[in-house]
């Protein structure tokens, strides 16, 4: 496992989330950045693996994953005021551009797990029918 996770002060009051970012939450603003599609595909390509693996694998999976985006700089990033964004260049409601903070590894793990289980159910009984069983 790289180095690269280990759990430091998570970063706090970022106003220019970077193209590595992982943008945490729902909304244009997490559907569209380029961290957030990297890391879906990063999530997609794992899913079958996650899905038949030992659980002592799985989360070494969902680690590799967060060290990924860590080793290219990658942030997962939240509102600090909890709120959805549609997009990166927001301002509060004084005109101030929106703060993020950084998740921490642990978070980052958590959340990347609950993403290679989403449609698992599905994924094993294809994989079931590919199999022939």
């Amino acid at each position: 496992m790289s180095s690269s996770l280990t759990e430091v002060e998570p970063e706090t009051g970022v106003t220019n989330p970077g193209p590595n970012d992982v943008i945490c939450g729902r909304g244009g603003a997490a559907l569209r950045h380029p961290g957030n599609l990297a890391y879906r595909k990063l999530v997609n390509l794992n899913k079958g693996l996650y899905a038949t693996c030992l659980k002592a694998e799985k989360l070494r999976i969902s680690k590799s994953i967060v060290s990924a985006i860590r080793e290219v700089k990658g942030r997962f990033l939240e509102r600090e005021d909890g709120k959805i964004s549609t997009s990166l260049d927001e301002k509060d409601e004084n005109g101030n551009p929106v703060t993020w903070r950084d998740i921490g590894d642990r978070r980052a793990i958590e959340k990347t797990s609950q993403a290679l289980r989403e449609g698992q159910p599905k994924l094993l009984k294809n994989l079931k029918e590919m199999c022939g069983d």
